[in-house]
């Protein structure tokens, strides 16, 4: 629990987008572990949760169809703030997470799940589709769509909020 929870955690909380939600949720799986562990023995214990906690995630949103929190990123050590950076930095990489977040609130649960696995967990093509049982090739259209539509609820964001001056006499050509 101590070396695979934090984990489960995070990646439960990005497709929930609630942390309490998450961590109902990788108990449950720890709990079916312990109940009924895979036949691979412990070597394959880490998979074999992983791949638990995404279905108990998908299937805990799927049961109560409202909106979640904003995830906790705290313990992300990739999208923390960097230390000693300049203070408008810091503001403009807050926003650009908020972004992102409010973006993935968005997407449906299964569009969510495979971008965080690829994102979050860093599994390979192979590794997901071994992980949701389906061939490489489904992985990549699935990711490709995922990512297309991530980007459509960031512009759809973008939208929404001023749009930003260009001045066009800074990139003139002299």
């Amino acid at each position: 629990m101590e070396d695979l929870g934090p984990r489960l955690i995070a990646l439960s909380a990005g497709i929930c987008r609630d942390r309490h939600r998450a961590e109902e949720v990788v108990q449950e799986a720890f709990v079916r572990l312990w109940k009924s562990p895979p036949d691979a023995g412990e070597i394959a214990w880490s998979s074999w949760l992983r791949r638990v906690v995404t279905n108990l995630s998908i299937n805990t949103l799927q049961r109560t169809k409202r909106p979640g929190a904003i995830p906790e990123f705290s313990e992300d050590r990739a999208l923390q703030s960097r230390e000693g950076g300049a203070g408008g930095e810091q503001a403009e990489q807050r926003e650009n997470l908020e972004r992102v977040s409010r973006a993935m609130d968005r997407l449906d649960e299964s569009k969510r799940a495979i971008l965080m696995l690829r994102a979050q967990e860093q599994l390979s093509y192979e590794q997901i589709a071994e992980h949701l049982g389906v061939p490489v090739g489904t992985v990549m259209s699935r990711l490709n769509r995922a990512r297309a539509a991530l980007l459509d609820e960031m512009k759809n964001d973008a939208v929404d909020e001023e749009p930003a001056s260009f001045e066009f006499k800074k990139y003139k050509q002299a």
